[in-house]
């Protein structure tokens, strides 16, 4: 049963939203699981990172730590690895022809695990507390910083009326920070952390938590709100779900061919031969489509400044090479700021910058660093050491094995030194703040890819590691935030895609992120454990059964 997932799970009834208009209809997969699904058991996986910042799914939904919570909340809308969108909470929806208003036929019969009804009121309730800007700062600031007010037209339809047209509003109500929370619930004084206790309409009730450990998660007999993508209808197969955190990926692969778990996410690419047409053992995997990991260069701080620095930043190191090495044939060399599955991916970029170690070096020495230092490093003609300090979260493969080829080559090739340090999240962040870098790995996550840039290249962005502030991007992103086709969408994102990485060189992408996952065997349907269309893993395991006889 070893297999690689190369297509999108979502290809068999599709659900058509002809002039703005979707139906309800179940989307049962082609690759839905061989045999007769069970009912019945425990699954138990293991994930790298417990949420340490809270299991509110509004509050630090766009994380991929609290992905897991989506176990416990439904949205309204669900999307596939096309980007197209079917119903869920909503059965269906219509767009006014100028794109500033939504409205929404709900499903009725739907109840939150406390026993509140889920109506037009609850949507209501929560987008209102969204948007207030204090509940989910974040949220309000990003995702729904577009909806400007939500209005009950009766029990069971609602509608939503933009500031301007938001062409990714959808993904916006797609994601974990659109979820519905019972209303009761936001009331809780401690629904912004979230955890037990704080109830929703998913297939499962979180009902165990161990800090740091463990998430516990018992099935909801009385579900019957599935998206219209999923295999089936009703409650879900498991009794239920058991998250376990390992952070070290060698101890999760461990821990998986043991048999200690059923299945584990995020297989480092050494282990995945341990899996990957083993018997015994599946392994599937999935590509994103939004950023991949890329370094950004502060465009404020020290060195990187001068734009002359960043190209030899870019040039002095060969990133295919690097790659092909560390991920040993798992993932691809990125070029571009979204990924190639993306329908705004511009393929123009390609091989179009980096690589050229004599260039590289001759724009150093434009740039006034040609002196040498005893050790071998370019210094300038004070007798500065070239130093570029790489500020990255807690050791993470395979990233941290990159960096530090990308490290290796810099001296070796161009002589400048980076001050390559590891820190925890809170830490990093202050970093930043304080403006104490000049290069900044991420893979930064979001619901669509004109979320995403907005995070990374305006101003105020929450992951503005260039600290860029121009107002051509800034102007680009409002293109591609307002376009009402994707073409204009397209466009929007090109000219980003040339301004930063060629004109200006602010960012060096690296590869393109591939979320997996390996299971025993007798686990079926492991593919709904990575959510569309960003491919993150978020354990969802509503589709999944286990064949408890083979076991």
């Amino acid at each position: 049963m070893a297999s690689k997932l190369r297509r999108s799970w979502v290809s068999g009834a599709v659900i058509a939203v002809a002039a703005g208009l979707s139906a309800l209809a179940p989307a049962f997969a082609d690759n839905a699981p061989a045999g007769n699904p069970q009912s019945g058991g425990t699954l138990t996986i293991a994930l790298p990172f417990f949420p340490d910042e809270g299991l509110n799914p509004h509050h630090r939904g766009a994380i991929s730590q609290t992905q897991v919570m989506r176990n416990v909340y439904d949205s309204l809308v669900a999307a596939d690895y096309d980007e197209s969108f079917h119903p869920w909470l909503a059965e269906s929806w219509t767009k006014s022809d100028d794109g500033l208003v939504y409205t929404f036929k709900l499903r009725q019969g739907v109840t939150f695990t406390d026993g509140e009804p889920f109506t037009a009121q609850a949507v209501k309730a929560n987008f209102d507390r969204v948007i207030d800007g204090k509940y989910a700062p974040g949220a309000a600031k990003n995702t729904f910083r577009a909806l400007a007010e939500t209005k009950v037209i009766d029990d069971h339809t609602v509608q939503l009326t933009l500031k301007k047209p938001a062409a990714n509003f959808l993904h916006t109500l797609a994601s974990l920070e659109g979820a519905i929370v019972s209303p009761k619930s936001l009331e809780n004084p401690d629904v912004r952390a979230g955890g037990v206790g704080i109830a929703g309409t998913g297939p499962f009730i979180l009902t165990g938590v161990v800090p740091g450990q463990e998430l516990v998660f018992k099935r909801n007999d009385g579900y019957t709100s599935p998206p219209a993508t999923a295999h089936h209808t009703g409650p879900a197969y498991l009794d239920e779900l058991v998250v376990k955190y390992v952070s070290e990926p060698s101890v999760r692969a461990g821990l998986l061919a043991s048999g200690e778990v059923q299945a584990a996410v995020d297989i480092a690419p050494n282990d995945i031969s341990l899996f990957d047409g083993v018997e015994g053992f599946q392994y599937e995997f999935k590509g994103s489509n939004v950023a991949p990991t890329s370094l950004y260069f502060n465009t404020t701080s020290g060195p990187t400044r001068d734009v002359r620095v960043r190209r030899a930043l870019q040039d002095g190191a060969d990133v295919d090479a690097i790659v092909k090495s560390v991920l040993k044939g798992h993932g691809e060399r990125a070029w571009s700021i979204v990924q190639p599955q993306s329908k705004f991916y511009d393929a123009s970029v390609e091989k179009a910058y980096g690589g050229d170690v004599a260039r590289a070096n001759t724009l150093l020495d434009e740039a006034g660093w040609t002196g040498r230092d005893p050790e071998g490093y370019r210094a300038n003609a004070s007798g500065e050491r070239l130093t570029v300090r790489l500020i990255a979260t807690t050791p993470k493969a395979p990233l941290d094995t990159v960096l530090a080829a990308y490290q290796a080559e810099l001296r070796r090739n161009i002589g400048v030194e980076v001050d390559l340090q590891f820190r925890d999240e809170g830490t990093v962040d202050k970093v930043r703040e304080a403006n104490a870098y000049e290069i900044f790995p991420r893979s930064v996550g979001g619901t669509d890819p004109g979320v995403i840039l907005d995070k990374v290249y305006t101003k105020d962005g929450t992951v503005n590691g260039p600290r860029l502030d121009s107002p051509e991007v800034t102007a680009w992103l409002e293109e591609g935030r307002t376009a009402l086709t994707d073409t204009a969408r397209k466009a929007a994102y090109d000219k980003i895609a040339q301004y930063v990485l060629i004109d200006h060189a602010i960012t060096l992408p690296l590869y393109l992120d591939r979320y997996n996952v390996a299971a025993l065997d007798s686990v079926h349907d492991v593919t709904a454990f990575i959510d569309p269309p960003r491919g993150l893993l978020n354990g969802w395991a509503y589709n999944t059964w286990i064949d408890q006889q083979s076991q």
